[in-house]
């Protein structure tokens, strides 16, 4: 069995005039890739997309590549379609990243060619420029794997893909089961498939009622959310806690650059005494190599610390960019008359289910988070919601 490695030709790149396998960005048709993530990040499907990029006479990749043409009023054939959009969505070029070893030859004899595991994959990053930053692919990708490959199913359920086992860490499976009672009408349930044999538990919760919970209680997160004199009041206490990390790590930093500068110190005064003939030379050896080991320790806690406060700082200039995305992203979600599973997505990163089936909900914002972390804080939140609705009811 042989691996096949090629350099294949992308949209929106070309191939390097002089540099062998070597990718340049291809300007003309990379406002086009950026439109395509863009829309499916934000919530557009693949049929939208499809329907968008032929409505308004873009030809598909081949058709670029055979014309030179990226719109043609005039065009007959060279359509879009959800399998090259979708592929295109999954395809790494676009961070600037080269794999090979996608596909290897089983036999030649009978041209077979299966496709590689992605863990065997040869992946190579930053090999050339990126045209979509790795935020928005990573998106891409979590709308992608929660969505499923398989488009057609008859039961599409909005929750799926995002449930899962709270102690296994598998997903959950919404299954149709039958009642006891004859020819009485199948309902969805949501359950661990070979829990017996991974040793976990087992799992039967009617998917219905389940949906119907999960809706109300994202909805009234959203709206608590929205009201931004009571979320405030509540998200306060999370960005003290914050703001009291950051605190800590100076203190410690403090008292350790102290602690340094008196190990120093001390090694000078003993370094002195040893010349005085104050103290022996096996005496100085001796306790100038405990001092030492204890700075080199130290000098390590300093550097630890000094990187936790960066990620920290890192983290609330990200914090800002979510913010905005969040809003906007909110905003949309309570204008829905219907649920739309994108916007689902976007906002819950996972939802596990223990064997006493509680529920945890992840978000992929860290403010819808910090309001989730326990059912009573929810319970309060509500009643102070209701509690301000009904003083403006009175004003």
């Amino acid at each position: 069995m042989e691996s096949i490695c090629v350099v294949s030709q992308h949209i929106g790149y070309k191939r390097h005039p002089s540099i062998k396998n070597k990718l340049i960005m291809d300007e003309q048709v990379k406002d086009i890739v950026e439109k395509i993530f863009d829309m499916y990040a934000n919530g557009h499907g693949s049929v939208e997309i499809v329907n968008y990029l032929n409505s308004n006479h873009y030809l598909s990749p081949t058709g670029y590549r055979k014309t030179g043409l990226m719109q043609d009023e005039n065009k007959i054939g060279y359509d879009w379609n959800e399998v090259t959009l979708c592929n295109m969505l999954k395809n790494e070029v676009y961070i600037g990243n080269t794999v090979q070893n996608k596909k290897s030859v089983v036999s030649y004899k009978v041209h077979k060619i299966r496709t590689v595991e992605k863990e065997n994959q040869i992946r190579v990053n930053d090999t050339h420029e990126s045209i979509i930053d790795k935020d928005t692919f990573e998106k891409v990708q979590c709308i992608l794997e929660k969505r499923g490959t398989n488009t057609k199913l008859k039961y599409d359920y909005l929750l799926r893909g995002l449930l899962y086992c709270y102690h296994c860490k598998r997903k959950l499976q919404i299954v149709l089961k039958k009642n006891a009672k004859r020819n009485a009408k199948s309902h969805p349930y949501i359950t661990c498939t070979g829990h017996k044999k991974r040793g976990c538990y087992p799992l039967s919760i009617n998917y219905e009622k389940f949906e119907k919970h999960i809706i109300y209680v994202v909805k009234k997160m959203c709206r608590i959310y929205a009201d931004k004199e009571i979320f405030n009041s509540i998200y306060e206490k999370y960005q003290n806690k914050t703001l009291d990390i950051r605190d800590g790590y100076k203190k410690k930093l403090e008292q350790i650059d102290k602690a340094i500068l008196d190990i120093n110190n001390n090694l000078d005064k003993m370094y002195m005494d040893k010349l005085q003939g104050i103290i022996l030379e096996e005496d100085y050896i001796r306790v100038s190599q405990k001092l030492i080991f204890d700075r080199t320790n130290l000098v390590k806690q300093k550097e630890e610390l000094e990187q936790k406060l960066i990620e920290t700082e890192i983290s609330t200039k990200n914090k800002t960019k979510e913010e905005k995305e969040l809003n906007k992203l909110i905003e949309n979600f309570l204008k829905l008359e219907k649920i739309d599973k994108i916007y689902l997505y976007r906002l819950i990163n996972k939802i596990e289910i223990d064997k006493s089936k509680n529920v945890y909900i992840y978000f992929n914002f860290s403010k819808l988070n910090s309001m989730n972390e326990s059912l009573d804080e929810f319970i309060r939140i509500e009643e102070l919601l209701n509690e301000n609705n009904q003083k403006r009811k009175v004003v």
